[in-house]
């Protein structure tokens, strides 16, 4: 069994366990996240809710290139992400499916760990971030 790490045991008891982007969190491939974001786009017209792909990279990442559907609320500063983010999440049921982007899988961590402390729990990580899209050559909107 592993010994619990004490910066980040600190930081849960502060209510800032979220600024500790290592971990483990539940992610999602590249090719499920293709399927979510095609599936979000050509079901905008009712039914049901489809999944919030939210970009925690800064604006200027975001517009370089994002994958299509996906909304910006940039993990940095983490001090002030809840404002951002609840902005984007409002009136929205919190057992929404989310899924988060970030670079390479760190920033994405602390806003994950950050919306399953909101309630959030069906929230997912894209696995290895915007590298390994990009790696396997999967379309962005820029």
């Amino acid at each position: 069994q592993t010994k619990p790490d004490p910066i980040q045991s600190m930081g849960n008891r502060l209510g800032l366990g979220h600024l500790w982007t290592f971990g483990t969190v539940p992610e999602l491939g590249v090719e499920e996240v293709q399927a979510i974001s095609q599936a979000s786009n050509s079901n905008k017209e009712g039914g049901a809710a489809p999944t919030v792909i939210i970009d925690v990279r800064t604006e200027g990442e975001y517009n370089a290139g994002h994958i299509a559907g996906a909304v910006n609320a940039s993990f940095l500063p983490p001090w002030s992400f809840g404002d951002r983010v609840k902005a984007l999440l409002q009136g929205l049921p919190q057992e929404t499916p989310l899924v988060l982007i970030c670079l390479s899988a760190h920033r994405s961590i602390g806003a994950l760990k950050w919306l399953q402390g909101q309630g959030w729990l069906n929230a997912h990580q894209l696995e290895g971030g915007m590298q390994a899209w990009r790696k396997k050559e999967m379309p962005e909107v820029k």
